[in-house]
């Protein structure tokens, strides 16, 4: 769901016409690209933990249930092998 894009690439425009690059160097330098992508990088970073934390806590609440499933149908088990046991006295 969370796309990233290529803000500090350079444009693919620059490798034919050099002095396309030196213009978009003064611009990067002047705008201060570089520094002004590390907020939304650290933003798009933190979005995209949040977005894998609430499947795997959705996942790990189904895998608990499932476990207490398990655990109770050994023990209902063992509760009727006991009584059989029981009754062969």
């Amino acid at each position: 769901m969370i796309g990233r894009v290529e803000i500090q690439g350079k444009p693919g425009l620059l490798g034919d016409k050099p002095e396309l690059e030196r213009l978009y160097l003064r611009l990067e330098s002047e705008y201060e690209l570089r520094e002004r992508n590390t907020v939304p990088e650290r933003k798009l970073t933190l979005v995209s933990h949040a977005a894998e934390t609430a499947p795997n806590l959705l996942h790990n609440r189904r895998m608990l249930r499932v476990e207490w499933y398990i655990v109770v149908s050994i023990v209902v088990e063992i509760a009727l092998h006991a009584f059989e046991i029981w009754l062969r006295r």
